[in-house]
C-alpha cells in the first residue's frame, strides 16, 4: 500500500521538478507609446540615388589602310573577250514566210528572161513598128526593117525599093486609116500551126525544114495580119507577110 502511494507523488512532483529554479520568468516587452501630438516630425533622412557615371569615350579606331587598286594592263595586252557562241537553231520550229505588200512588190525587180522570152519580146516591139508604118502608109521605113528577099504574099522581092512601089499600091485598096492595131501575139512556128493550122497558101512559101521561126499575128480590127521572122545576126527580121 505505501508502494502505490509512494509512486503516487513522485509523479505528481516530477514536472515541477523539471523547471529550473534559478531562471527568472519571462517578462513581456512593453508595448511602444505613441509621440505626442504637438511633437516635432522629424523626417527620414533622403537617400541620394547613385549618380550614373557619364559614358567615357571610346577610343580612336586606328584608321584600316586603303586597299590600292592593282595597275590595270594596257589596252593591247588586256585579254579579248570569247566570242559566244552562235545561238542553236531550234529543230522544230518554223519561221512564218512574210508575204510581201502590193508595194514591195512593185518595187522588187522582175526576175531576168530566158533567151525564149527576149527573142519574143524583140519580136514583138519589132511587128508593133511594122504594122503602125503600114497603117500610117510609111511603108519606106518599114521596107528599111525587112530581111531580103522579102516574100509578100505570093510575090518575092530582092530589094526595099522593089518593094515599096508594090507594098503602096495594096494598101491603097484596103483603107488602112480606118484599121486599128488591137493586139499582138508571139509564137512559134510549131505554136502558131498547132493553134491556127497552116499558114495561108497564098504566101507561097514552103516553111517547112526551116529552124528558129517565130510569127507574130496581129489583130487588125479583127482581121490577122502575120509576120514572119527569122534570125538575122543578132536580133530577128521579118522575111514573109500575108494578111
Amino acid at each position: 500500500m505505501r508502494r502505490w502511494s509512494l509512486a503516487l507523488i513522485l509523479s505528481v512532483s516530477a514536472p515541477a521538478l523539471a523547471q529550473d529554479p534559478a531562471s527568472p520568468p519571462t517578462e513581456s516587452a512593453p508595448a511602444p507609446t505613441p509621440p505626442p501630438a504637438d511633437a516635432p516630425k522629424t523626417e527620414a533622412p533622403k537617400t541620394e540615388a547613385p549618380k550614373a557615371e557619364a559614358p567615357k569615350p571610346a577610343a580612336p579606331k586606328a584608321e584600316q589602310p586603303k586597299p590600292v587598286a592593282a595597275p590595270t594592263p594596257p589596252p593591247e595586252q588586256a585579254p579579248k573577250p570569247a566570242a559566244p557562241p552562235p545561238p542553236s537553231k531550234p529543230a522544230t520550229a518554223s519561221v512564218p514566210t512574210a508575204t510581201p505588200t502590193p508595194a514591195e512588190a512593185a518595187a522588187a525587180p522582175p526576175p531576168p528572161l530566158s533567151a525564149a522570152e527576149i527573142a519574143k519580146e524583140d519580136i514583138r516591139i519589132s511587128a508593133r513598128y511594122l504594122f503602125q508604118c503600114l497603117l500610117s502608109g510609111d511603108v519606106r521605113n518599114a521596107a528599111n526593117e525587112l530581111f531580103y528577099p522579102f516574100q509578100l504574099e505570093e510575090k518575092r522581092y530582092a530589094t526595099p525599093e522593089e518593094l515599096v512601089g508594090s507594098w503602096v499600091k495594096q494598101l491603097r485598096l484596103k483603107r488602112t486609116d480606118l484599121v486599128n492595131l488591137y493586139d499582138i501575139e508571139v509564137l512559134t512556128l510549131e505554136e502558131m500551126e498547132k493553134k491556127y493550122g497552116k499558114a495561108p497558101a497564098r504566101l507561097a512559101l514552103d516553111l517547112r525544114g526551116q529552124k528558129d521561126l517565130w510569127v507574130a499575128v496581129g489583130n487588125l480590127s479583127g482581121h490577122a495580119g502575120v509576120f514572119v521572122y527569122r534570125p538575122y545576126g543578132g536580133e530577128y527580121r521579118a522575111f514573109a507577110y500575108t494578111d
